[in-house]
């Protein structure tokens, strides 16, 4: 499956979540990190019925762009190789941290 852009948004009482790359495929969650696992489910599943209704699977063409002014928000989205990323959720697992702190701790070591 394709690395589908995810937006999450605030809503009044919870976060919803959709790809701009697959439309009619949406979700929501309590949390931002809910809405964001259940919307990786949703294009999963979604992905398998289009596979099974023989229809075409959209290709993942959105990407994006944070314009922060120059300011720092300590938030920093990238894209890696999916074996790269299952090697970093081991270890964060076996460290009994986040993905985010694998990351971070990296960077640091290479360029604090």
């Amino acid at each position: 499956m394709d690395n589908y852009l995810i937006i999450v948004e605030k809503q009044k009482r919870n976060y919803s979540a959709y790809s701009p790359d697959v439309p009619g495929c949406i979700s929501t969650g309590k949390t931002e990190n809910e809405a964001r696992k259940n919307m990786s489910e949703a294009l999963k599943l979604h992905i398998e019925g289009l596979i099974e209704e023989k229809l075409p699977i959209p290709k993942a063409k959105t990407s994006f762009y944070y314009n922060s002014d120059d300011t720092a928000s300590g938030v920093i989205n990238f894209r890696c190789t999916k074996s790269l990323q299952k090697k970093l959720i081991a270890i964060a697992k076996k460290e009994n941290v986040s993905l985010s702190h694998i990351v971070n701790d990296a960077l640091v070591k290479m360029y604090a």
